[in-house]
C-alpha cells in the first residue's frame, strides 16, 4: 500500500465513522487495522497538514480518538461523502454570510439562528438536519466562524457559534470549499512542476507593473500574466484605431463605439489576483559568483516545484534567464502588517499555527529553511500565513552546500547565538528554524521588528507587561521560553512547538485560559473586572464547605476544600477546589 493509499485508507475511516454514527475513531482501531503500515505516522503527519484533529490533547497516545476536520472529506476517496460535505458547507456559508448581515449580534447562535435563515434563503426546499449539522461543523475549518461551542464529549456538532468576519468577505460562497481545499495536497500527489506537460513563457510577456522590494540576491516585481498582458494589449490596439472613418455607415460606426467602451473598460478594469504575480529575478552579484547564485535559483525552484502546501505556488520559471514567477500577496508579508496582530495573542496564535504547520512538513524531510523573518511570511486571506524565499534553505543529500566555507547566512536580528558564528554553519539543525520562528511571533504579538537575543522577559519586551490585561498574552511568553534559548540543546523540537501551539488555540477556542497565579481572570459576568482571591479576614482564600445529600441525614454531610475567588468589579464569586 503506497502512503497515499494509506492516507486515503484512514481518512475513509475516521470520515465514515464520523458521518455514520457520529463519533471519533480510535488510534488503536487505526493501527490494528493497518497492520504492519506505518499508520502511527502517517495519523501524525494528517493531524500536522490539518486533515485530522484530536479529539483531546491531554490523553496518552495510546488513547487518542481523532475527528474529521473539512479537508479529509474532500481528499478521503468517497465522492459521495465529499460531495455532501462540500454541498452541506456551502448551504452553511450563504446562510452565515445573510446572518452577519441582518441577524442581531449576540454572544453565541445556535442552530436554530441557522435553519431559520436558511429557510428564509431557500423557502420552497427542504433539508435534513444532520446535513445542516454537518456543514456547520465544517464550517469553522474554512475560518468563517469566529468562535464556536461543541457538544461535550463528544465533539461531533457545533451547539453554539460566533459569525467571523470573513463570512462577509466571500466573493461567492459557492466557490469557497473548492477554494480553501485547494491549499491542501496529501504529501505523496506533491510532484515536481518540471516533471509535467507545463507551458512556460519568456520574461517580457509578463508585463512588469511596478517593483516590491529586493536585496543582494534578487529583485522582485509585482507582474501580469501572460493571459492578462495579451488582453490589454488587443484592446489598446483596438482603441488606437480610432475615430471611425466617417464613410463608414451608421450601424457600424455604432457597433465600433460600443466596442470601444467595451476595450477600454476591459484595458482599464481592475486586475483579478490570479491575474497578478511576484517575479523575483536573480541576480548575479560578484566575479564568481555566477554559479552560487545560479544553485540558489534552481534550489528556490526546486523547492517550489513540489508545490507544497504553506509555501508561495509557483507560477512559471526559467532557469537560463534566472527568474520564476509565484503567487502575489496583495496584503503584503508580516513586516508590512507588523501592526497587524499587535496586542491580539489570540489572533497571532491561530495565524502562527498554519507557519508552524508548515515548518512541521519541512522538517519532516529535514529541510531546514534558516531565513525565517517577518519580511519573508506573506499573508493571505483569513490570516493564513506563506512560508517564501527559499534562497538558502538547507536541502538534506544535497551534493554541495550553497555557501561559501568563510559565508554567514541568515538574518542576524533573527537567528540564534549559537548559529551566528561568522561563518558557514557546519552543521545545520532543524531548532534553527525553532528559534526564528519564536522570534517572528514575539514580533506578531509585540508590534516591533527588533528584539536583541533572547531578552523578551525585560519590562520594555514583555508582552505579558505590554498587554497586562489580556490573559493570552501569557501563553505567548510560555512558548517564547522553549524557543528563544541561549543554547541549541535547550531549544524544542517543532513536532513540540507544534504541540504546545495547537494546544494554547485549543483552549483559547473553547473559552480557556492558563491557571497561573500571575494571569489575570476578567469577569465572566460584567465583562469589565478580574477576579482576585478573597480572602476575608483569615487572610487565606481556602475555605472548607458543606454539601448535603437529598435525604439530609447527619452522616449525609461531606466537605470540600475551595478556594474563593472574587470580582474586583461586580463582586461576582467563583469556586475553585482546592487540596489545601
Amino acid at each position: 500500500m503506497t502512503t497515499l493509499q494509506l492516507e486515503a485508507g484512514i481518512l475513509s475511516d475516521v470520515v465514515t465513522q464520523f458521518v455514520t454514527f457520529a463519533r471519533s475513531t480510535s488510534r488503536l482501531s487505526l493501527l490494528i487495522k493497518y497492520e504492519g503500515l506505518p499508520a502511527g505516522q502517517t495519523i501524525f503527519n494528517l493531524i500536522g497538514r490539518n486533515f485530522l484533529r484530536r479529539k483531546t490533547s491531554n490523553v496518552p497516545t495510546d488513547e487518542e480518538e481523532y475527528l474529521p476536520m473539512a479537508a479529509a472529506f474532500q481528499f478521503c476517496g468517497n465522492a459521495q461523502l465529499r460531495d455532501q460535505a462540500k454541498t452541506s458547507t456551502t448551504l452553511v456559508l450563504h446562510a452565515l454570510k445573510q446572518m452577519f448581515k441582518s441577524e442581531r449580534k449576540k454572544e453565541y447562535y445556535v442552530f436554530e439562528d441557522l435553519e431559520r435563515h436558511l429557510d428564509q434563503l431557500y423557502p420552497t426546499s427542504l433539508f435534513e438536519t444532520a446535513s445542516l449539522k454537518l456543514g456547520l461543523y465544517l464550517a469553522k475549518d474554512l475560518n468563517v466562524l469566529g468562535g464556536y461551542r461543541l457538544n461535550a464529549p463528544d465533539d461531533t456538532e457545533v451547539t453554539g457559534f460566533q459569525i467571523g468576519e470573513a463570512a462577509i468577505s466571500m466573493a461567492d460562497p459557492e466557490a469557497e470549499w473548492d477554494s480553501a481545499m485547494a491549499r491542501y495536497m496529501p504529501a505523496s500527489a506533491a510532484v515536481l512542476a518540471s516533471d509535467e506537460k507545463s507551458v512556460h513563457h519568456q520574461e517580457d510577456e509578463w508585463e512588469r507593473i511596478k517593483r516590491l522590494g529586493g536585496g543582494g540576491q534578487s529583485e522582485v516585481f509585482l507582474v501580469r500574466t501572460p493571459e492578462r498582458t495579451t488582453e490589454r494589449a488587443r484592446c489598446i490596439e483596438f482603441l488606437s484605431s480610432f475615430p471611425p472613418p466617417l464613410t463608414a455607415a451608421r450601424e457600424e460606426r455604432a457597433k465600433l463605439h460600443a466596442q470601444f467602451a467595451e476595450s477600454l473598460q476591459t484595458y482599464m478594469r481592475p486586475d483579478l489576483p490570479e491575474e497578478l504575480g511576484a517575479m523575483k529575478v536573480f541576480k548575479i552579484r560578484e566575479e564568481g559568483g555566477e554559479q552560487q547564485a545560479l544553485d540558489r535559483l534552481k534550489q528556490e525552484m526546486r523547492v517550489l516545484q513540489q508545490n507544497r502546501p504553506g509555501l508561495p505556488k509557483l507560477l512559471d520559471f526559467s532557469e537560463t534567464e534566472r527568474w520564476i514567477v509565484t503567487e502575489y500577496f496583495p496584503r503584503g508579508t508580516l513586516e508590512d502588517n507588523i501592526s497587524r496582530y499587535r496586542g491580539k495573542p489570540a489572533l497571532a496564535l491561530k495565524a502562527f499555527l498554519s507557519l508552524v504547520n508548515t515548518v512541521l512538513l519541512l522538517h519532516e524531510e529535514d529541510v531546514v529553511h534558516r531565513d525565517i523573518k517577518p519580511a519573508n511570511v506573506f499573508v493571505r486571506r483569513d490570516d493564513e500565513l506563506v512560508l517564501g524565499d527559499f534562497g538558502i534553505v538547507y536541502l538534506p543529500n544535497q551534493p554541495k552546500r550553497l555557501t561559501h566555507t568563510n559565508e554567514s547566512v541568515g538574518p542576524h536580528d533573527y537567528m540564534p547565538s549559537w548559529g551566528n558564528v561568522g561563518g558557514r554553519l557546519e552543521h545545520v539543525h532543524t531548532n534553527f528554524d525553532v528559534y526564528m520562528l519564536g522570534k517572528l511571533l514575539w514580533c506578531m504579538v509585540s508590534g516591533n521588528l527588533w528584539l536583541n537575543r533572547e531578552f523578551f522577559r525585560e519590562p520594555g519586551t514583555d508582552v505579558s507587561i505590554l498587554f497586562r490585561d489580556d490573559p493570552h498574552a501569557y501563553m505567548i511568553n510560555t512558548i517564547l521560553e522553549k524557543c528563544l534559548v541561549d543554547r541549541a540543546e535547550k531549544c524544542v523540537s517543532i513536532t513540540d512547538l507544534h504541540a504546545i501551539v495547537i494546544a494554547f488555540v485549543s483552549l483559547i477556542e473553547q473559552g480557556g485560559q492558563l491557571l497561573q497565579e500571575e494571569v489575570p481572570r476578567p469577569c465572566h459576568v460584567c465583562g469589565v473586572g478580574e477576579y482576585h482571591p478573597e480572602l476575608f479576614r483569615q487572610a487565606n482564600s481556602a475555605f472548607r464547605m458543606r454539601f448535603w445529600n437529598l435525604s439530609g441525614g447527619a452522616n449525609d454531610i461531606n466537605l470540600a476544600t475551595v478556594r474563593v475567588y472574587a470580582c474586583d468589579r461586580c463582586g461576582h464569586m467563583q469556586f475553585f477546589k482546592s487540596s489545601t
